[in-house]
């Protein structure tokens, strides 16, 4: 008997176990989680400018937010394009620094969008040779092979599951390509690498630097993409919007927003993101910068000022100007202007505008270009400031600022003739050249305009 009980009690732990097993027959396995953040339209923000006070956004706010977030799964984090603030020389110096600081992060990928596509082919590749984070896109491509000049895609593993990462930007989006550059097709571009990716991947991510017309025209074009992340529109998404069978989410804002979606990859055969729930955040003022950033923006400003630029001459071509018409006038300084209006001087003297470029010169800024502009008197145009004179001449929001080139007048004057010439009537829209969006508080004319009246 004891011997019969010893044997018919691991007997029925091995039943009981066999049953369970038997009852766990057929079930789903866990399906494993994944973050998804994005961004796009950074345009050069390293950080925020630092003009006035309750500025958001700036990379070195988005590193201190992304790197207190706690997700369960793996984290994919995508650029869809915008990183540069533009194609001119200083900008390409800084794009070193915004992929280091993607780098840091944790970029998978960052995509081409409106600006880059205006670089050259030999920039770009450059551009790629170099970024710790890969550059993609399926839509640049040589103009004379019609070979891509980028990498198209990217493969990556996340969550057990291979997912292909296929950058573009919409021909619609690209004022001018770079000389040699020519814009594919949205469906041309993505046609042609869902070709190559077939039998590749589990999952497809598409990065589309386009309007929200264009990513919901993608969505119903493919059913290969489970997500399809845009960047060329006026707002970020505040839901998760569904066409077809992908999710579409967007966003912009020049690096004060970032969107965050979490989902399960779900299915065996052809997985998609489901569960999703999604967070689009604002990089508020009160999030602290993060120091190593803070240093990375010292180190770009050091290599700007010390590096001649095209800027820097003092004939350099105005982008602005009217092709075929030259300026008779050229700018002269505020101090010119005091003799005959004493008055409007003193008014000029107690006000910010007086002191602009001393604000640069205490963050360092003051031989940074994109800054520079909104400082110093005609930064760029025939005659006007130029990094080279330093604090000599012409810097500060001057009376030329905002009336123009005042040689002409002053010559009529001091020889006297006539002084027919006269200045333009200005408007807000004058101030707002500046005086937008993280450049300036909410701007409201009635509100500003009594502080500096003058005639």
């Amino acid at each position: 008997m004891k011997k019969f009980l010893a044997v018919f009690i691991p007997l029925a732990v091995v039943a009981a176990a066999v049953g369970f097993l038997v009852s766990r027959k057929g079930a789903d396995p866990v399906s494993p989680q994944i973050t998804i953040q994005f961004t796009c339209d950074t345009a050069g923000r390293l950080e925020p400018c630092g003009c006035f006070t309750g500025q958001h956004g700036g990379l070195t706010r988005l590193r201190t937010f992304l790197e207190a977030g706690k997700h369960t799964g793996d984290v994919l984090r995508l650029d869809i394009g915008g990183a540069i603030g533009g194609k001119e020389d200083y900008h390409i110096i800084q794009y070193k620094y915004l992929a280091r600081a993607y780098a840091t992060m944790g970029y998978t990928a960052l995509n081409m969008g409106g600006r880059e596509a205006m670089l050259s082919p030999e920039t770009l590749t450059h551009f790629a040779s170099s970024s710790p984070v890969p550059l993609i896109s399926a839509s640049l491509v040589d103009t004379d092979s019609r070979e891509e000049i980028l990498t198209p895609y990217r493969i990556v593993e996340a969550g057990g599951k291979r997912i292909g990462i296929i950058g573009v930007v919409s021909p619609l989006s690209v004022p001018t390509p770079g000389k040699g550059v020519t814009i594919l097709a949205l469906n041309e571009a993505i046609d042609r690498q869902l070709k190559v990716l077939s039998g590749k991947t589990d999952l497809n991510i598409l990065l589309a630097f386009a309007t929200v017309n264009e990513l919901e025209q993608l969505a119903h074009d493919y059913f290969e993409f489970a997500l399809i992340l845009g960047g060329d529109v006026p707002g970020p998404s505040q839901e998760i919007v569904r066409e077809n069978d992908s999710i579409i989410l967007y966003t912009t804002n020049q690096s004060r927003t970032v969107g965050t979606l979490k989902a399960t990859l779900a299915g065996e055969k052809r997985t998609r993101l489901t569960k999703a729930s999604y967070d689009i955040n604002l990089l508020w003022d009160t999030i602290p910068q993060n120091e190593p950033l803070r240093a990375m923006v010292g180190d770009y400003r050091s290599e700007i000022r010390s590096t001649p630029l095209a800027i820097d001459d003092p004939d350099a071509h105005d982008p602005d100007a009217i092709p075929g018409v030259t300026g008779s006038a050229t700018y002269v300084g505020s101090s010119s202007c005091k003799q005959c209006h004493a008055e409007a001087h003193g008014i000029w003297e107690k006000s910010g505008h007086a002191h602009a470029f001393e604000t640069l010169v205490k963050i360092g800024a003051d031989a940074d270009p994109n800054c520079i502009g909104c400082h110093t008197v005609g930064f760029g145009k025939q005659s006007g400031y130029r990094r080279p004179l330093g604090l000599e001449t012409l810097t500060d929001v001057g009376c030329e600022s905002c009336h123009g080139p005042a040689s002409e007048h002053l010559d009529r004057h001091l020889h006297g003739k006539d002084v027919t010439f006269k200045f333009r009537p200005l408007g807000s829209g004058d101030c707002q050249s500046c005086h937008y969006g993280e450049f300036s508080r909410p701007f409201v004319w009635e509100t500003f305009w009594p502080g500096i009246s003058h005639k």
